[in-house]
């Protein structure tokens, strides 16, 4: 466990990111999360502290969860999932990032990717319409920036 001050410059920066981000326990329990996970979720933090994160993700992702939070405990991982939201609002489907912190605990930063959706599903629509040279350019640029953004809505992932 990191020590009471490594802790609390690790609380302050989750809380300054704009992405869902939280520490993970050894036990996979969220031990910190910051308020944009809980939003994200549509439930409070102090209903969220403590779960286990695998409660989190849809059934049919808990095992991809695991293995990257196993992972994620002493390298860099990732894995996609959906993350049912309680509220009735649909689920949210997410790209999950872990990296060590030491002594089994991980951060976990949390990605929204309907967005990223909606940017590829623009680029595709781009693509069908008739542009002129200037357009063209602006759609290839666009590609070329948004490939790397859109990696994780890659099926072969």
């Amino acid at each position: 466990m990191p020590s009471a001050v490594s802790r609390a410059v690790i609380e302050v920066l989750l809380d300054r990111v704009s992405q869902g981000a939280a520490t993970v326990s050894p036990e996979g329990r969220l031990t910190y999360l910051n308020q944009r996970l809980a939003s994200m979720l549509g439930q409070a933090r102090a209903q969220l502290a403590g779960k286990p994160l695998a409660e989190l993700a849809a059934e049919s992702d808990r095992d991809t969860l695991a293995n990257a939070l196993a992972t994620g405990r002493d390298t860099a991982a990732q894995c996609r999932l959906a993350m049912p939201r309680p509220d009735g609002g649909g689920e949210l489907q997410a790209l999950l990032t872990f990296a060590p912190l030491g002594h089994g605990q991980a951060s976990c930063l949390v990605t929204d990717l309907s967005m990223l959706g909606a940017i590829r599903d623009a680029v595709e629509v781009l693509k069908r319409v008739a542009l002129d040279a200037d357009g063209r350019r602006a759609l290839a640029a666009l590609e070329r920036q948004s490939g790397r953004v859109l990696q994780p809505l890659n099926p072969a992932e």
